[in-house]
This record gives structure tokens, C-alpha cells and sequence, in this order.
């Protein structure tokens, strides 16, 4: 397993939805495949992977079976309601399948944090703080910025206006 994986980690936020860090190589994606993940959505972007490695972990994923959706947002930048919807619909999607769902960021403290705290929302009928207080109690490094806390809130507010 990478030290990135290590040390920055993953939990168990949902039932059958884990959010964490960027997998980097063979050993990390095997992890993944330990803990029964079926589905991966990835919020980063190419520039994010050390050289190389992408490849390895697409390759990893693909010899597992793991089926990866890629929705790359900036480090530390804001998160579009475009990009909220259609990524707390996919991880809710594949729930309501059965998958186990990896959701990651680069760290899996910012990201990935905010869209399970929204799906959450959405699945369990909770308010948005509710939900991110969710994240936050199973995974402890959970802490979006500012900007991508407001993004979440106005974004599921707009949600509760339009009765959606």
C-alpha cells in the first residue's frame, strides 16, 4: 500500500459508501478490493496523480473488476451544483444497486467529504449540516473548506426550494 493511502486513509461513512484518499498504485487498489468495492467515483483531476501512476491504478481497477467514474474538480476549489447533483445521483445510484462505493478526492477530507455529506442527505433525509456531521463522526479528517461548505449548503437548499 502506498504511504499516501496510509496515511491519509478511509472510512466507512454509509452503509456500503467509503469515502478517502487517492489510490496510487497496485497495493492500494487491492485494498480496495479487500474492503468488497465494486464502484469508484474519482473527483480529481489528471495533474493530481504522481507520474504514472494513473495508469496503474486504472489498470488495477480494471484487472478487479472495480468500475471507476471520473468527475475531476480542482483541489481546494469550489464545487459547481452541476457537479453536486449529478455526483451525490451517481454514488446514490450505485447504492440503490448494491455497490459498494469508494468516493475519493486526493486526500478525502474536502471533495469527497462535501459529496457524501450530500448524498447522505439526500438518502437519509437529513439536513445538510446532519449529514456532514455524519462524515465527520466516522471519518474524523472530514472537514470541507469554507467555499465548498457554502457551495453544499446553497447547493440542497436550492434543492429543498425546488421540492426535488
Amino acid at each position: 500500500m502506498s504511504s499516501w493511502f496510509r496515511s491519509y486513509g478511509y472510512a466507512s461513512v454509509h452503509d456500503r459508501l467509503i469515502v478517502g484518499a487517492l489510490p496510487l498504485d497496485e497495493g492500494d487498489v487491492s485494498r480496495l478490493g479487500a474492503l468488497g468495492v465494486t464502484r469508484v467515483l474519482n473527483l480529481v483531476q489528471d495533474e493530481e496523480y504522481p507520474r504514472g501512476s494513473r495508469r496503474r491504478v486504472e489498470r488495477a481497477l480494471a484487472d478487479l473488476g472495480i468500475l471507476e467514474v471520473r468527475m475531476g474538480t480542482e483541489d481546494y476549489g469550489g464545487l459547481s451544483p452541476a457537479l453536486l447533483e449529478a455526483a451525490t445521483a451517481q454514488v446514490n445510484g450505485w447504492l440503490d444497486e448494491g455497490e459498494v462505493v469508494y468516493l475519493h478526492c486526493r486526500a478525502g477530507w474536502q471533495r469527497s467529504s462535501a459529496v457524501a455529506a450530500g448524498a447522505i442527505a439526500l438518502r437519509d433525509g437529513l439536513d445538510i449540516e446532519a449529514a456532514l456531521q455524519q462524515v465527520q463522526r466516522m471519518k474524523r479528517t472530514a472537514d470541507p473548506l469554507p467555499h465548498q461548505r457554502e457551495d453544499l449548503a446553497r447547493w440542497f437548499a436550492s434543492r429543498v426550494q425546488s421540492g426535488r
